[in-house]
């Protein structure tokens, strides 16, 4: 399955039009084609070098060789991974700069490593939101970073459809969250909880998640905030049958269209740490300029530090300017931007 497209019920449930143009299209905005071509955000947040680039790119090498392992019928090595996990929190309690790297818009639908790195990335900055130790903190990480190991077991004609799954394929799809605990299972005793953190992870509060339809506190604490990371993840990237939305708009859809499927904790969890502006995120000014957010004011949330990097009309800036929103009180964010736009 490696390179094709992966199938998540996240996905399924909420299935809309890509715009015309493919995955990355969306409305467009006023001003020269040109212009926005060469636009900076063009590409995406970037990872500068640093601890966090080489923390990301060994977490990459490292999910990429553990699923090779298991298409090739060996068994998992959860050490380097968790080992991993830890230090992501630690960068995490330092800055911003991995978040960055899960809000890249590139789709990860075909990408299945950059997409559990990313969950790892947002469940570890739900779990500091809702004041997880440390030690929860580093399992929630790892968690996120073999969450989806079951879809390996999916035949490749699902990971190829577009369209509607039929009920057969659905039932099988549903098969993959155990598939996935039977892989951690087989790494030893002392990851039994990781096997059900897997199992359940597509289990929801009201019982309308699957494979087992359990409730509330039947379902791990730990598997409640990678399945909100891993909605978030699924909607701020694109899909080949739809566009990505903004960080801000993943959070509204998630709070207005499944309240009811995620703890009150968790969704409180979601709105403190990924609702507002996430370093890394783009954003419309009220003077209709196109700004970036290069850090976050905990003081006053929607007020952060943003980099204006394009002007009203969509053309990039000659010179970028860096302005600390908590001490400029004419220029305010409206509203998220995608880079699609």
């Amino acid at each position: 399955m490696e390179g094709q497209s992966i199938v998540r019920l996240a996905d399924l449930i909420r299935k809309k039009p890509a715009a015309p143009g493919g995955d990355l299209a969306g409305p467009s905005v006023a001003g020269p084609a040109s212009a926005r071509s060469q636009a900076p955000w063009a590409s995406g947040p970037a990872l500068e070098a640093g601890p966090a680039r080489e923390l990301a790119d060994r977490a990459r090498t490292q999910v990429e060789a553990s699923l090779a392992v298991l298409r090739s019928g060996g068994r998992l090595d959860l050490a380097p991974l968790a080992e991993t996990a830890a230090a992501m929190v630690a960068s995490l309690e330092a800055d911003d700069a991995l978040m960055a790297h899960a809000l890249d818009p590139r789709p990860t639908g075909s990408d299945l490593a950059r997409h559990m790195i990313n969950v790892a990335t947002f469940a570890i900055k739900i779990g500091m939101c809702v004041g997880f130790p440390r030690e929860k903190l580093a399992a929630v990480g790892l968690a996120g970073l073999v969450h989806d190991v079951g879809v390996l077991s999916l035949p490749d004609r699902l990971a190829d459809k577009t369209e509607d799954l039929t009920p057969e394929e659905l039932q099988l799809l549903k098969q993959h969250p155990e598939a996935g605990a039977r892989l951690i299972r087989a790494a030893g005793p002392e990851y039994q909880w990781l096997a059900t953190v897997l199992a359940q992870e597509h289990e929801r509060e009201d019982g309308s998640g699957y494979p087992k339809g359990l409730r509330g506190d039947d379902i791990h604490e730990l598997a409640k905030v990678v399945a909100i990371a891993d909605v978030y993840e699924s909607l701020t990237h694109p899909r080949r049958y739809r566009r990505r939305v903004s960080p801000l708009e993943a959070v509204k859809e998630i709070i207005t269209s499944e309240r009811r499927a995620f703890a009150d904790w968790v969704l409180k969890g979601l709105i403190r740490g990924l609702s507002t502006f996430p370093v890394g995120s783009l954003v419309r000014m009220n003077s209709k300029e196109i700004g970036r957010v290069r850090a976050t004011n905990p003081a006053f949330p929607l007020r952060p530090v943003v980099e204006i990097l394009g002007g009203a009309s969509g053309e990039p800036l000659a010179s970028p300017r860096v302005v600390d929103l908590a001490q400029n009180s004419l220029l305010y964010i409206v509203d998220s931007y995608t880079a699609e736009e």
